[in-house]
């Protein structure tokens, strides 16, 4: 039986909250604005960084805080501080982006909430990037002359990497040899891999800030649908997952509902925070 009542909401952007189309349905909005009025937290809790968060979504009563960068970040939007972050040490950051120089990829980093990116990367997004995550990869990046010399000159190390291949075998060969140099690596799409810090997921960012408020787990729910959403599903009391999720985000979950182009996030909302009555999982 779920019996708590949900105090806070992290809910993945990509896949999740966003249709395919990447908007927020009226029906989605409703339901976060009628949790928001009962004094729910909507948190976003992406893989992108804060520069990457819809507008319309960062103005909404409720949201006063992100996890970002798959928890590499979590920022209190208010003031604009970091509650928590946990970047790659500088060598490994090195050592895992000259790894990815060796195969046919388009790799970016994130750093203190900025993405950036160079012109020639820019070009290859039309080769890399799903065409649905084009227009947000090419807005929200800076044009830096050299991404590995940028690396090399920050001394708190790196937020994060971000890489699109074309060809499976190649990622996976890839993931393998970057995730032997002792990081986290994910992935949000088929053919992506996010690197992060060891010991950074979104769950982990989930937790940190739940402690910060001072709410138990039972207190939170969680929606996603990719492999980054996995740690975050199984750190909330009430785990969701969407019906276009991952084989292994479902299989974390506590509930599946529909998918993110049938306003999935809204009903799942609706029936666990919006009813009023308990539910059994």
């Amino acid at each position: 039986m779920y019996t708590s009542p949900i105090r806070l909401i992290a809910v993945d952007l990509d896949g999740t909250l966003l249709n395919d189309q990447k908007e927020i349905t009226p029906r989605t909005r409703a339901a976060l604005e009628a949790a928001a009025a009962r004094g729910v937290e909507l948190v976003p809790a992406t893989g992108r960084t804060v520069s990457g968060i819809p507008a319309e979504l960062r103005a909404m009563a409720g949201v006063h805080y992100a996890i970002t960068a798959n928890g590499a970040r979590v920022m209190d939007l208010t003031t604009g501080q970091a509650v928590r972050e946990l970047y790659i040490p500088r060598d490994k950051a090195l050592a895992a982006y000259d790894v990815l120089s060796r195969y046919d990829c388009l790799a970016d980093l994130f750093q203190d909430g900025q993405g950036y990116t160079t012109q020639a990367n820019q070009a290859a997004a039309y080769r890399f990037v799903p065409d649905n995550l084009r227009a947000y990869v090419l807005n929200t990046r800076k044009i830096i002359p050299d991404l590995r010399a940028y690396i090399a000159s920050q001394d708190r190390g790196l937020e994060k990497l971000t890489v699109f291949f074309t060809d499976e075998t190649q990622r996976q060969k890839a993931w393998a040899e970057v995730e032997a140099l002792g990081v986290t690596v994910v992935s949000s799409l088929p053919m992506n891999m996010e690197i992060n810090a060891a010991g950074v997921d979104k769950g982990a960012g989930l937790l940190a800030l739940a402690g910060h408020l001072g709410l138990p787990a039972s207190a939170l729910m969680a929606l996603g649908d990719g492999g980054n959403d996995t740690a975050m599903i199984r750190a909330a009391g009430l785990g969701v997952a969407m019906g276009n999720a991952f084989p292994e985000v479902k299989e974390a979950a506590n509930y599946v509902t529909a998918s993110n182009n049938e306003d999935g996030a809204a009903r799942a909302i609706e029936k666990f925070v919006l009813e009023d009555k308990t539910e059994t999982l």
